[in-house]
C-alpha cells in the first residue's frame, strides 16, 4: 500500500510537511514510533492519526501524520 509520511502541526493536527512515500503492507497504528531519512536529514516521528483511502479504481493509499520528537 502506498504510505506517505506527513508533519503533524502539534496545535491543530493538520497535515504539514511531506517527508516521504513509502510501499509498505504494515499496519500503522496510533502512537507507533519511526525513524524517517530524507534529503540528508534524521527525525523520529510519533503517528498521531492514520487516514485510509479507497479510490474508485480499488486502490488503497494511506496517509500517516506524526509529531516529531
Amino acid at each position: 500500500m502506498k504510505t506517505s509520511f506527513y508533519e503533524a502541526d502539534p496545535f491543530s493536527g493538520s497535515k504539514g510537511e511531506h517527508y516521504c512515500t513509502i510501499e509498505s503492507d504494515y499496519r500503522w497504528e496510533k502512537g507507533d514510533e519511526v525513524w524517517i531519512e530524507t534529503g540528508g536529514k534524521r527525525l523520529k516521528l510519533r503517528i498521531t492519526w492514520v487516514h485510509v483511502t479507497v479510490h474508485a479504481d480499488g486502490s488503497v493509499t494511506r496517509e500517516l501524520l506524526g509529531l516529531k520528537l
